[in-house]
């Protein structure tokens, strides 16, 4: 089983737009096909992010904090890193070394720029979705 963690920008451009490549990344993960991993810190920040910039209602917040709690493996990470300046892409680093992801899929050029962290590959969602022929 291929284990990912999802950047936030990756989670709200599959809720938002559901014929981009990050909503067929939350299919494979609905179908099992792909397990992703998660914190409460991302959930935090993809709930506020819905919230202010795409103005979500709280029903729909509820929904969507319930899909990612049904259909990814929610993780507490005890490692605190500071890797890169910007807070919020460490905690999608401690998440993926929490859950020993394979890879970390993202859009935000501060994650990708280091391609890789301790062995977690960093990809983009259309590279990972044509590295695994799931297209």
């Amino acid at each position: 089983m291929v284990k990912v963690v999802l950047d936030t920008n990756v989670l709200i451009s599959g809720f938002n737009f559901p014929k981009s490549k990050p909503a067929r990344i939350l299919e494979l993960i609905a179908t099992g096909e792909v397990s992703n991993f998660i914190s409460e810190p991302i959930l935090e920040e993809a709930e506020r992010i819905l919230t202010d910039k795409f103005f979500w209602t709280l029903p729909e917040i509820e929904a969507a904090a319930f899909w990612l709690k049904t259909f990814c493996h929610l993780v507490s990470p005890t490692t605190h890193l500071a890797v890169i300046l910007d807070g919020p892409d460490n905690r999608i680093l401690e998440c993926a070394v929490t859950g020993k992801a394979h890879f970390i899929i993202t859009g935000d050029k501060h994650l990708l720029v280091l391609k890789a962290y301790r062995g977690i590959e960093i990809v983009k969602p259309a590279d990972f979705l044509e590295n695994f022929s799931f297209t």
